[in-house]
């Protein structure tokens, strides 16, 4: 068994549910925590998912929840994984609720890969909501193939497949009622949640904006949404497939932030900048990403026995630009934005010609879109292109090629030269409200031991 890339596909945005009777508004039964032993074991006794980052040292826990309840198309039991201060007093406020990706056939926690450690430097929740039954169900990596003794309980109703299934947006949707609003059992304890925040991304991105389009009014409880990696044009092609991304709450809903990396490219935008809705385009940032990638590959060697390498492509893949720095940002920005109504800043696209495809400077580099100073001080050729036997090459792993020594040094004549540059561009990017303080000063960090 060789496992693909963490995140492989998106979905056009508005994706279909069958029809059946009323959604089923109620709160779950939920149960819990669940014994787990260490992380690893090859019992494999311990949730899946399991955060590779420790969570001890940040002051955090790490639980395992069953709830069961009914949907129009039948009864349920699933789980969510949370991960919250052990110490009460150290508690936000607020809870990061994340759609499990299921684009593998396993439970993904693709936000956390990317900003763990900032989720528990805030003092916020995490939750991972299972919703879909390609995560329980499929051979080999499902949950209940995966340990069929500690995930038996685990039951979803196998009506309709991927992104339209319509029990997992009811599964989703009481989730969140008994996050926030729980009846016996708490998983997060004896906290009050003051803000939550729904989020998914690539697959998982488009079930949640279906779930914030047709669903969330029914079930309440969300005062923000962080949508990520989700264009049609992440199927691939050159010009983009779609160029239509559009708000899914509407001007009167809850704010909703959207991030995209080069791999999806938006190329037009049908609902503007306005009071409730924001699209950031990360340039130089691809789909799947080097922290991503090599999360998955030690995911795959401790939980599953697999050595799994990355593709071979004509190109070096997997962008280095850290899609997470933006994410952090865009964290803070919403927790603004709910709570003062203050919305992020407006951040420039990314440039296109008349064919719809970046416009590029004389390294291969897109221009416009958000900077993070790794862009804008490029030591490498960062974009969506690559080629290879493998179809992760292209678009999802995009490329990554450092730049010779001689363009390093046209570029950037001297060391000192190359990290006062890269200051000025983190700095930029802070005012810019596409970086956070302390991500600036570990990239900077990063770049003085470079050897640009």
């Amino acid at each position: 068994m060789v496992l693909a890339c963490l995140a492989l596909l998106a979905l056009p945005v508005a994706a279909a549910q069958a029809d059946t009777g009323a959604p089923v508004v109620a709160t779950p039964e939920v149960s819990g925590p669940v014994a787990a032993g260490q992380p690893g074991d090859p019992s494999r006794d311990y949730p899946f998912d399991a955060s590779l980052v420790p969570v001890a040292p940040f002051g955090y826990t790490e639980s395992e929840y069953l709830f069961s309840g009914t949907t129009s198309v039948g009864p349920y039991t699933s789980r969510m994984l949370v991960r919250r201060p052990a110490d009460p007093r150290r508690f936000s406020g607020r809870v990061i609720v994340e759609w499990a990706n299921v684009s593998n056939h396993l439970d993904a926690d693709l936000l956390w890969i990317q900003s763990a450690e900032h989720i528990m430097r805030s003092g916020d929740a995490y939750v991972l909501v299972s919703a879909q039954t390609d995560g329980v169900y499929a051979p080999e990596t499902g949950l209940k193939a995966w340990n069929p003794q500690r995930y038996a309980p685990l039951s979803l109703p196998q009506v309709g497949s991927f992104v339209s299934e319509p029990g997992s947006y009811e599964i989703f949707g009481q989730a969140l009622r008994a996050i926030r609003s729980p009846v016996g059992t708490a998983p997060l304890g004896d906290v009050t949640v003051r803000q939550l925040i729904a989020t998914g991304a690539s697959q998982s991105a488009a079930t949640m904006t279906t779930y914030a389009q047709n669903d969330a009014s029914l079930y309440g409880g969300v005062d923000g949404y962080l949508i990520w990696e989700l264009s049609s044009a992440t199927l691939g092609g050159s010009p983009a497939t779609s160029a239509s991304i559009p708000s899914p709450t509407g001007a009167g809903g809850p704010p909703v932030l959207w991030i995209n990396t080069e791999t999806d490219l938006a190329r037009k935008r049908t609902t503007p900048d306005g009071p409730t809705y924001r699209l950031w385009e990360v340039a130089g940032a691809t789909h799947v990403n080097e922290r991503a990638a090599q999360w998955g590959f030690a995911i795959q060697r401790r939980d599953f026995g697999v050595d799994a390498k990355p593709p071979v492509c004509k190109y070096r893949p997997y962008s280095r630009i850290p899609t997470g720095e933006a994410l952090d940002a865009g964290l803070e920005a919403l927790r603004t934005w709910v709570t003062d109504g203050r919305p992020p800043t407006k951040q420039p696209p990314l440039r296109y010609d008349k064919n719809g495809n970046p416009v590029r400077d004389a390294y291969g580099n897109a221009l416009g879109g958000v900077r993070l100073p790794e862009q804008g001080v490029a030591t490498a050729q960062s974009n969506r292109e690559n080629s290879g036997r493998d179809p992760d090459c292209a678009p999802l792993a995009g490329r990554s090629v450092p730049f010779p020594a001689a363009v390093l040094h046209k570029l950037y004549p001297t060391h000192t030269d190359y990290v006062a540059r890269f200051k000025r561009a983190a700095a930029g990017a802070v005012r810019a409200g596409v970086l956070l303080p302390e991500d600036a000063r570990q990239s900077i960090r990063d770049a003085e031991r470079s050897e640009a």
